[in-house]
């Protein structure tokens, strides 16, 4: 008796140990779940602050591919299909901006800040869409919770959070750039949806799953051409990431019919356009360009020797000064980069390994940039994968399918050209892979540690992005040599009340996709004085009597003016008038 009485005694202590023990585990897991809880408020409502005040900033920015963009969507709204379809730009962005503008009616001083708002909305889609593809990776590492055999744990979930969206704002403020009017922010969205999914799909698959990773996979196709042979990739690495079975590759074909059946439309009216079949012509543009044979961009005449024949270039009618005539058949504001691959038809992009060894040199160095230009970043995941040793590193190679569909991304750019807002998100994509894979011993003052080192590594990042939001503050804000992005409205403004109108043909001094003013005004630019940048220097070096009969040949183009930027006290005739209070002049033809 007295024994089983001891035996009761001691299982009633040990119950109550137990109790015990659970009731202060729960506590702890409540405690973290608060924790992370307000970490993730905290880190969202700074990301939607540091980007409202960066769309903000950059309220009236434009570049040369937003104006094109902006035009195909007003296209896209009338109805003006043989403009629409274009072979260079993608549609999905131009769908957003068209259909803003065309409900919006902006003026023209509200004109680029209804873009914008458009760029702010996107970008609060793309952090909403991170948020979907970091909780898909909490979710497998919760489910994955269970003691590891070498007693390891992953990062605490608030340092997970901190450090993942600090790399959001860093990718989608600094490498992208709300302020920049491309579809990068757009498809960055997607490919964090993309990255969730097939997180998602590891483990947890169902056919609808795999129907919207083909359907996301088709939209991102639509936001940039490159993203159909990368979609394949993408769908490759679905296929091997989980058990193989016959639900698996039936799941992947479902997923290759959706993606396919999201393209094929456009790819169907894009190849009858282009008499030829074709997903888009801007990689081979592009490869002519940057690689072999290093064709120009804009007013291919058939340089270098080998690079094709023309099919339809711009016209030259001048050379000393070089003048070109581009007014038919393309519309839009500047139509030599309202659709490149019609004036480019024609260019034959050759492989020549020396040329793509130094494209992909330059491609590393551009990498090479990137990793060293957040040298908190780096510090700490080294620090991490240092203290964290063999479980780290194998736990980091458990998430291949995020560091495949990353390098993916980061291979194909590297070919040809890497521009840091191509790549923003798959960098994500690559960081957030590395942080989910750290496994660090199970020790309180390691962990203390860990988020201290987490703490840093996300403070940095944001340090740094305050920077650049300072700097681009300042530099928007000043005067400088070249127009700011509020001379381009002043200029469209003024323009209209020295009387030109709506639809009037006028030429520039310079490179047109440099003059956004033109948009602004809905001017079309139908010929230029072609010399590189605004100050246009060879242009304005050259002889009186050669400016005159290049005057003379822009008017023959039907423009009812030509405007230039700053000319030289020197070569100011009586008939250059100032536009505003800007840096602007022009030089009438007709009254």
């Amino acid at each position: 008796m007295r024994i089983e009485k001891k035996s009761n005694n001691y299982e009633g202590h040990e119950v109550s140990r137990r109790g015990s023990s659970g009731s202060l585990a729960t506590l702890e897991t409540m405690d973290a779940t608060k924790k992370a809880w307000f970490t993730e408020r905290s880190m969202l409502i700074l990301c939607i602050g540091l980007g409202a005040a960066q769309a903000w900033i950059c309220r009236y920015c434009m570049i040369s591919d937003g104006v094109s963009y902006l035009d195909i969507g007003d296209a896209y709204m009338r109805g003006d299909w043989a403009m629409a379809i274009n072979g260079y730009w993608s549609p999905l962005y131009s769908w957003c901006l068209g259909l803003a503008l065309y409900l919006l009616k902006p003026s023209i001083w509200w004109e680029f800040i209804t873009v914008h708002i458009v760029n702010f909305i996107i970008y609060l889609g793309a952090l909403f869409g991170f948020r979907f593809f970091l909780h898909s990776v909490l979710r497998v590492l919760r489910e994955e919770s269970t003691p590891a055999p070498d007693d390891s744990a992953p990062l605490p979930e608030d340092a997970l959070l901190a450090l993942g969206y600090s790399l959001f704002l860093w990718c989608s403020l600094v490498l992208i750039d709300v302020g920049r009017v491309t579809p990068d922010l757009l498809v960055a969205a997607i490919v964090f949806l993309i990255g969730g999914y097939l997180v998602d799909l590891r483990g947890n698959p169902s056919y609808g799953k795999f129907a919207m990773f083909g359907a996301l996979n088709g939209a991102a196709y639509l936001g940039k051409g490159i993203m159909f042979p990368v979609g394949f990739g993408f769908l490759a690495i679905l296929l091997f990431s989980g058990k193989r079975s016959k639900a698996r590759i039936l799941g992947v074909v479902l997923a290759a019919v959706v993606f396919l059946a999201v393209s094929a439309p456009f790819i169907v009216a894009l190849s009858k356009a282009k008499g030829r079949f074709t997903f888009g012509d801007t990689g081979k543009l592009a490869y002519a360009a940057m690689v072999s044979p290093g064709t120009p961009q804009i007013h291919w005449q058939g340089e270098p020797a080998g690079s094709g024949t023309p099919r339809h270039a711009t016209r030259q009618i001048l050379d000393d000064p070089p003048v070109f005539e581009f007014g038919e058949p393309v519309g839009g504001t500047y139509p030599p980069w309202g659709d490149p691959s019609y004036w480019n038809e024609g260019v034959k992009p050759s492989f020549h390994l020396k040329a793509q060894l130094r494209v992909l040199l330059q491609s590393a160095l551009v990498y090479e940039k990137l990793l060293l230009g957040q040298l908190g970043l780096l510090a700490g995941a080294l620090i991490f994968i240092f203290i964290g040793g063999k479980p780290t590193q194998r736990a980091i190679m458990s998430n291949w399918p995020l560091l495949a569909a990353a390098c993916l991304s980061l291979a194909a750019y590297s070919l040809v050209l890497v521009i840091t807002r191509y790549v923003g998100a798959s960098l994500v994509l690559l960081w957030v892979a590395i942080f989910a894979g750290i496994r660090l011993p199970k020790d309180e003052k390691l962990e203390r540690v860990a988020k201290y080192v987490a703490a840093a590594v996300a403070v940095s990042i944001v340090l740094s992005v305050g920077a650049h939001l300072v700097d681009q503050g300042y530099t928007n804000l000043t005067v400088g040599a070249e127009p700011s992005p509020k001379d381009q409205v002043i200029a469209a403004l003024g323009l209209e009340r020295m009387g030109l109108r709506a639809g009037d043909k006028v030429a520039v001094v310079g490179y047109g996709n440099l003059n956004h003013w033109a948009r602004l005004g809905r001017f079309r630019i139908v010929a230029e004085a072609a010399a590189s940048g605004l100050p246009a220097r060879e242009f304005w070096a050259s002889s009186p009597e050669h400016q005159a009969l290049a005057y003379e040949r822009l008017s023959s183009t039907g423009a009812r003016a030509v405007i230039a930027w700053n000319p030289p006290a020197s070569a100011k005739e009586p008939r250059w008038r100032k536009i505003s209070d800007t840096n602007y002049y022009a030089y009438f033809f007709t009254p």
